[in-house]
């Protein structure tokens, strides 16, 4: 009997074990879980779809809450990417795509026919680029931003007739300070190809994108001494005297402060660019610095005084311009420095000057380098297939001046800082 009640009483006490256990286990799989979703909730990575992101220490999955679409503006992508790599579902047997272009071929620089998108190597490449009307029927007509006016127009709708299907398309690399007034034109073009963010196809001067392994920028180290043989603090190239913002202003007022040599028609001193590119081989060997000062201040608009000028010449960027928010955006992380981050110009040549004499610290703004790169943004690509998407939603831009020239698109020569709500992304309603 003895026995008996040992053996029960053994029973017993595993039966409470197992039941602790499991109680235990209960309580620390829900906490788990809902620590891994805040991980997941936390990172920030502007990526086109779910994936597996690998990360230095553990692999997370990154739910985007919101879906990208090809036609929708969406928060935090661009969506050149997935644009770029569509591939509709189409039957060759039909005729192709013909693109018609204002100012001929010669005027994008592109060959007729399909050998642009075959050169591309696009995804879809059953279009046709033509640069004549010759009495054919297009499926789409591409104007540069320069050629929307009104009276331009009805010729341009006389010489091809327009079908209900047929696409206008807008196409843009100028800030709204050096475009004609677009008043009157309702309802009349359909796709925007821009350097703005919401346009319905994206088309900036340049596209950093970072790896998908990216985790944030202070994990990162400069790959080499980017300061070594730079005797030069900064410089600037200027052609256009007659900006729409503060940049010569501000640049004067800069060289109070700090030793800044003044390229250009605008400056004292002269690079000709037109021969072997001396002047951006000499800005990548002897200066720390280079003022990407654009000539408007006005939303998305950074061009290639940013990209190539700077970037690409390794060199750090002081931007002026867009918004800070739309550098962010875009630009490889922790790769500039603006204008704003500092409260006058004063302020702004003291940092740079201090940057002169840390060379760590200068090193730090090249950390980028190992983060991403610079990819092909495939414009003749991305029209041609979206032009094939059998659910290719009809769109058209009811006010086009409203949406170029709206409120706080461009802010002439204040600073951003200075807008309310300039921070607010501008979608197109």
């Amino acid at each position: 009997m003895a026995v008996r009640c040992s053996k029960f009483k053994r029973q017993f006490m595993l039966l409470i074990g197992i039941f602790l256990v499991l109680t235990v286990i209960l309580q620390i799989v829900p906490s788990f879980y809902e620590a891994q979703n805040n991980i997941v909730t936390a990172m920030k990575f502007p990526q086109f779809e779910s994936r597996l992101l690998s990360n230095k220490s553990f692999t997370v999955v990154k739910r985007l809450k919101d879906p990208v679409s090809l036609w929708k503006v969406h928060p935090s992508d661009d969506r050149i990417l997935l644009q770029a790599k569509f591939n509709p579902k189409i039957d060759l047997s039909l005729s192709p795509k013909r693109i018609l272009l204002e100012q001929g071929l010669a005027g994008w620089n592109v060959k007729g026919g399909k050998q642009t998108f075959n050169d591309h190597d696009c995804p879809v490449q059953h279009c046709e680029l033509h640069g004549h009307p010759n009495g054919e029927v297009f499926d789409a007509r591409i104007f540069k931003e320069i050629e929307l006016y009104s009276r331009l127009l009805q010729g341009a709708q006389a010489e091809v007739p327009r079908h209900s299907d047929q696409v206008w398309i807008m196409f843009a690399l100028e800030s709204p300070e050096a475009s004609p007034s677009y008043e009157g034109l309702n309802d009349v073009i359909n796709w925007t190809a821009t350097y703005r963010y919401d346009s319905t196809m994206v088309t900036p001067y340049d596209k950093f994108q970072v790896y998908d392994n990216f985790t944030q920028i202070s994990n990162y180290k400069s790959d080499k001494n980017y300061a070594q043989g730079k005797t030069k603090l900064a410089a600037i190239f200027v052609s256009n005297c007659y900006a729409s913002n503060a940049r010569l202003e501000y640049v004067k007022e800069l060289q109070q402060y700090m030793d800044l040599d003044f390229y250009g028609s605008c400056g004292n001193l002269r690079c000709d660019k037109g021969f072997g590119n001396n002047c951006f081989e000499n800005l990548q060997k002897e200066y720390k610095f280079y003022l990407s000062f654009e000539n408007a201040n006005c939303r998305d608009y950074i061009t290639e005084k940013f990209f190539l000028n700077a970037l690409r010449h390794d060199v750090v960027p002081v931007v002026m311009g867009a918004h800070p928010d739309d550098y962010r955006r875009v630009a490889p992380p922790g790769s500039f420095i603006h204008v704003e981050e500092y409260p006058n110009a004063e302020a702004l040549a003291g940092h740079l000057k201090r940057l002169n004499e840390l060379d760590d610290e200068y090193n730090d703004y090249f950390r980028w380098k190992s983060t991403g790169q610079f990819v092909d943004t495939k414009l003749w690509c991305r029209i041609c297939s979206l032009l094939w998407d059998t659910d290719l939603p009809h769109q058209l831009i009811h006010d086009l001046e409203q949406w170029w020239r709206g409120d706080n698109i461009c802010i002439g020569k204040g600073r951003w800082d200075e807008i309310s709500n300039s921070s607010k992304l501008h979608v197109r309603k």
